[in-house]
């Protein structure tokens, strides 16, 4: 049983619907710029998880984790938008598992996997640097003092 809003229940409302995007709420994904490098070192370090996955496999599974159909769909997206924009994508690990699970890889548990998403370090940061101090000064909080 899972406490969501302060309530114990197994994913189900009092009339037993499940309830709409409250395990979501819960559970944040890492997000990422969308880049060939960076999904390069996202499929590395799976590889390195889980070398029993097929490489073409951990390829869709990391599609089907942006929300795509296929592999296929993500590499024009791709191409087109690293030259024209900073895009940073969401990883939803449990998309992820569900395109591994229907490609026969039942055994991964969604906790480590999760927690493997999140420690990834990225070689292309969200901003450029220049961006990216702006931003940081931006989210700075003002001095107590400071009027």
């Amino acid at each position: 049983m899972e406490s969501i809003d302060g309530h114990v229940h197994q994913n189900r409302s009092v009339i037993g619907r499940l309830r709409p995007r409250t395990l979501d709420r819960l559970m944040l994904h890492p997000s990422l710029r969308f880049s060939p490098s960076n999904i390069a070192a996202l499929k590395k370090a799976l590889r390195r998880q889980y070398p029993h996955i097929k490489s073409s496999h951990l390829d869709e599974a990391i599609a089907a984790s942006f929300g795509f159909n296929s592999y296929a769909a993500t590499r024009p997206t791709l191409n087109q938008v690293r030259a024209y924009a900073r895009l940073v994508v969401v990883i939803d690990h449990l998309l992820m598992l569900l395109r591994l699970e229907g490609l026969g890889y039942r055994s991964i548990p969604r906790e480590a996997l999760h927690r493997l998403l999140w420690n990834i370090v990225f070689p292309d940061d969200r901003y450029d640097s220049a961006v990216g101090e702006i931003i940081q000064a931006r989210r700075r909080p003002a001095a107590a003092n400071a009027e």
